[in-house]
């Protein structure tokens, strides 16, 4: 009888040390970092029009936050080639979509890149060409 309880105190006192060490560990990494996005959607839209295309950088936000944002399009064509940079800071409300860069571009190919960075480091990070 004294073997089973003591078997059984054991056990109990190592689920409850087991519990406190995933306690510990849980309150030093913490769920989500100060001004993090949580990005729902990351997208380059394109849409044609009569003179070329438009893209669009649009973003939709999982969770109220705050970032930057980064959108490059290199384009070719007829008339040679050109780059366009847009850029600057992103604050968001939680499902708030935003169209953080746009540009039209004439019939060409095209490579555009969509970047998203908060304090925690790259949120998303979209490549589009044609």
């Amino acid at each position: 009888m004294m073997k089973r309880l003591t078997l059984a105190s054991l056990g109990l006192v190592a689920a409850c040390a087991a519990q406190t060490r995933n306690d510990m560990y849980a309150e030093l990494l913490p769920a989500t970092a100060p001004g993090f996005v949580d990005i729902a959607t990351c997208d380059i839209r394109e849409t044609a029009t009569p003179q070329g295309v438009r893209l669009e950088a649009v973003v939709q936000a999982g969770e109220a936050g705050r970032g930057t944002y980064e959108f490059v399009i290199s384009a070719r064509g007829a008339g040679g080639t050109s780059d366009v940079t847009q850029g600057g800071p992103l604050d968001l409300s939680p499902g708030e979509v935003a169209t953080v860069g746009s540009a039209e571009l004439p019939q060409g190919h095209y490579r555009a890149t969509l970047t998203l960075i908060d304090e925690a480091g790259e949120l998303c990070h979209l490549e589009r060409s044609a």
